[in-house]
């Protein structure tokens, strides 16, 4: 595995990206990704090419993004997903404003007939609107730390999570919403906040203990480490896009002081924040 920082127009280099080479079984056998990444881009950014070799599942946190596949130009709003077909011509990129997206580009033996089925169900739209099911963010952020961390999954649970993905595009959660996707969907909103898990099992309906079962059988994650890796991953746009000191940004991203902030951030990144942000801008 080897990260690498792309080098398309507007992308800021907060940016992550990491690239896989499967295996032959992999390309054989099962679904398997190649590319992933967590963008963040100026309103400079943009794709256009006539064919690559890849699908694309491309997810938008913040901002906007424009997709043109098949004759057809689709806005994508926060909270929505496009599944473009690589290998024909196509446009994407950012409208307007900075845009913010978790993405993936990925392949399998036979998965066109399975991209054909989620844009047919889909209306024949590329563009899925995905606001009431907080569960896909949170499997697609599982999927990206599986790649950011250095126990990568065995190639077959790799495409288990693909599966897992994919099969979110199409379910309706606003049928079925639990109050762990509306707790998920709550800190994501409210991660700047004082967030006690008191009185997220009480939001929830739920005691304490069973709460943070469900929580972590849900989302992977307990929910105090799932609210700090919220945080994080909200300081690292804070610490390149902004002037305010480390102390001001632990405040604003809700960790209760700059001390417990650092700590958190060097665990999780291997780097202090003073040095990341020294780092990034030395690329700039």
């Amino acid at each position: 595995m080897i990260k690498n920082l792309k080098n398309a127009p507007g992308v800021r280099e907060i940016s992550s990206e990491y690239a896989y080479n499967p295996t032959n079984i992999a390309r054989e056998l099962f679904l398997y990704l190649e590319y992933i990444g967590h963008a963040f881009c100026t309103n400079r950014y943009y794709i256009i090419r006539n064919c690559y070799c890849h699908y694309l599942l491309m997810y938008v946190i913040k901002g906007r993004a424009v997709v043109s596949t098949e004759g057809i130009t689709y806005e994508v709003e926060p909270g929505h997903a496009f599944l473009i077909n690589t290998q024909k011509p196509h446009i994407y990129g950012a409208l307007q404003g900075d845009l913010e997206a978790l993405w993936i580009h990925f392949n399998g033996v036979d998965f066109s007939s399975f991209f054909e089925y989620l844009v047919r169900v889909n209306n024949d739209s590329h563009v899925f609107n995905l606001t009431n099911n907080p569960k896909f963010l949170t499997k697609f952020q599982n999927l990206l730390d599986t790649f950011s961390s250095s126990k990568l999954d065995p190639e077959i649970v790799i495409s288990a999570k693909l599966h897992e993905l994919f099969s979110l595009l199409i379910i309706n959660p606003s049928e079925n919403d639990t109050s762990i996707d509306s707790i998920v969907r709550y800190i994501n909103q409210h991660f700047s906040e004082s967030l006690s898990l008191n009185y997220l099992a009480k939001k929830s309906g739920l005691s304490v203990s069973r709460f943070c079962t469900l929580f972590k059988k849900e989302t992977g994650y307990a929910p105090y480490q799932y609210i700090v890796n919220t945080r994080l991953h909200a300081s690292r746009q804070y610490l390149t896009s902004f002037t305010s000191s480390v102390d001001t940004i632990s405040t604003q991203v809700g960790f209760r002081d700059a001390s417990s902030f650092i700590r958190a951030f060097k665990a999780k990144y291997k780097i202090t924040p003073h040095q990341f942000r020294k780092t990034m801008r030395g690329q700039q």
